[in-house]
């Protein structure tokens, strides 16, 4: 006897809120980086404000990634806005990974 199953699942991404999050984290991070530098003169904050700009760098790149995400959902026939997507998603992750490897 057997049974046959089907198994379905949806994703959707909310790009624009998504987009969004990022924008603000992007903002977060530049303000603390702007208090962090006019208050420096230790060199530990020095180098913590250099690990704010790479941590800006790559949510700029993952907001870069997302706007092309929705770019290529409007184009949906446009094989080169998917493969543009990829292509920024793929720098947003190993930028992301290389920062989350220097913390460590």
């Amino acid at each position: 006897m057997s049974i046959d199953e089907t198994v379905s699942f949806s994703l959707e991404v909310n790009v624009e809120k998504a987009y969004e999050d990022v924008r603000r984290l992007q903002t977060v991070l530049s303000r603390s980086l702007s208090f962090v530098t006019r208050l420096s003169g230790d060199e530990n904050l020095d180098r913590f404000a250099a690990k704010c700009q790479e941590a800006i760098a790559v949510a700029n790149k993952l907001r870069l990634a997302l706007a092309a995400l929705q770019a290529a959902r409007m184009a949906a026939g446009d094989p080169i806005a998917w493969v543009m997507t990829g292509i920024a998603g793929a720098e947003a992750l190993i930028s992301g990974a290389e920062f989350a490897v220097d913390l460590l």
